[in-house]
């Protein structure tokens, strides 16, 4: 099924979140000591969310294929149109 534009909309914002837990993982990571045991657990915790990026931006790019199933929703056509519902909440 065709998601929505809020659907659409919380699948970009989970891959900004993921994004900024990666950001934040790899700051950790550079400063702690090379082939320390924390160093390595940052490194496997930073890969694991780097594929969890890749996973969420390719549903995001599958998800946007198709224009929403709500008739108003396809009716707003321009971009960025998909996520402003959300940022008025």
């Amino acid at each position: 099924m065709t998601p929505t534009d809020d659907q659409l909309d919380a699948t970009s914002r989970a891959l900004l979140r993921k994004v900024d837990d990666l950001r934040e993982t790899e700051k950790r990571k550079r400063e702690t000591a090379r082939s320390s045991r924390e160093f390595h657990g940052l490194a496997e915790r930073a890969e694991a969310i780097s594929r969890e990026v890749f996973a969420t931006a390719q549903a995001e790019r599958v998800e946007g294929r198709e224009d929403s199933p709500i008739p108003a929703e396809r009716d707003e056509q321009y971009p960025g149109d998909w996520t402003d519902e959300a940022e008025r909440r």
